[in-house]
């Protein structure tokens, strides 16, 4: 009964003084971000026993949902002093079909359709430019995810709760910029109410698309209301493997008329130019092929046995993967290295990707 009198008087006190969330990285808010996505990644009766990132101290647990597509679930918690909800994404754990996600990196458009089961036609925009891309496995992800978390933006909204933090660690940061990006433009076409405010900690984030897809996620979510923090030590943040190729960059540009500008020159150069393209350009044109065909369309067997009735779509042509955002850099130091060995015969190679190594730069931060 307390606990009701106190959410509906927060939910009357944001009514009154309007936007809680604040533009601009908030050391503090991360640091209770990254305690919520430690846990989301266990299940809950061990949490009892986890003891290396402590308990939240602003935000209760309020609900989890099912698992879907690839060992994919998130949390909500709410602010126990504001009507702020956050919806926390759980990243890679330990099976086959969660690390299936981040193999599955082919791209596909970022916005469209897919039919990713019997009855579940996704209908999406992630981006407004056509050229836009995303990764196809967080990106499924981020479908199945959003079945259960629109309606719960939707009831909290109808509660009074204006305010949303999203979140999330590892492949959680990857699925984060596209739950984003999907919010934010629902709220830009008119889909979601005007006075909501969607506020973004992804953290240890991978690159999740093309260049297109970063500019369209920085310029919805300019004005500080999206960070990306990355250890510089941390591996996870630079994949997947990227590979420009003279077919990724904008529709102006001196290589879309280069063939035909070679064919102009007199003999021999026009000869010696064809060769001299022809090297630079057919390299990278045949890795992105081979790249899509191996984590594209042989990877999409192993998914359609994980979602039996999910059938491969056509791919975008490009894998050309960026850093994406507004990225918060943690930098380690000679006293986090004596902490956290960073040898080349190190053979834990997530030793500077786990919490605790965010949690020992960012305390340090300033």
């Amino acid at each position: 009964m307390k606990k009701t009198i106190l959410l509906t008087f927060l939910v009357l006190t944001q009514t009154i003084v309007g936007q809680i969330l604040k533009p601009g990285f908030d050391k503090e808010e991360y640091i209770e971000t990254l305690k919520i996505n430690h846990r989301t990644h266990f299940d809950l009766e061990k949490w009892d026993s986890i003891a290396i990132i402590t308990e939240p101290e602003k935000y209760s647990f309020e609900y989890r949902s099912p698992r879907v597509a690839f060992d994919n679930l998130w949390d909500l918690w709410i602010n126990k002093e504001k009507p702020v909800a956050l919806i926390s994404i759980r990243g890679s754990i330990l099976t086959e079909a969660s690390f299936l996600a981040n193999l599955y990196a082919a791209m596909v458009p970022a916005q469209g359709e897919i039919q990713l089961d019997t009855n579940f036609l996704f209908r999406y925009k992630l981006a407004d430019n056509p050229k836009a891309a995303v990764q196809v496995g967080w990106f499924i992800a981020m479908a199945y995810l959003s079945r259960t978390i629109e309606p719960k933006i939707d009831s909290l909204y109808q509660a009074g709760y204006k305010d949303f933090i999203i979140t999330g660690h590892s492949q959680g940061g990857g699925i984060g910029f596209m739950l984003t990006a999907y919010l934010q433009h629902l709220k830009k076409d008119h889909k979601l109410p005007q006075d909501i405010w969607f506020k973004t900690y992804c953290s240890a984030g991978p690159k999740p698309g093309n260049l297109f897809f970063a500019y369209d996620y920085e310029n919805i979510t300019r004005g500080g209301w999206a960070f990306n923090v990355v250890n510089a030590a941390d591996w996870v943040p630079d994949v997947p493997f990227s590979v420009q190729t003279v077919n990724d960059f904008t529709n102006v540009n001196p290589f879309s008329h280069a063939r035909k500008m070679i064919k102009k020159q007199k003999f021999p150069n026009n000869l010696v130019l064809k060769h001299v393209y022809n090297q630079l350009s057919k390299p990278g044109i045949r890795a992105q092929k081979n790249y899509q065909k191996y984590l594209g369309k042989m990877v999409s067997r192993a998914v359609e046995k994980q979602m039996s009735n999910y059938k491969a779509p056509e791919y975008y042509k490009s894998n050309y993967f960026v850093r994406t955002g507004n990225t918060i850099v943690l930098y380690p130091d000679e006293e986090y290295y004596r902490q956290f060995d960073n040898s080349p015969d190190n053979t834990n190679i997530w030793m500077h990707h786990f919490t605790d190594a965010y949690m020992f730069l960012i305390e340090r931060y300033k």
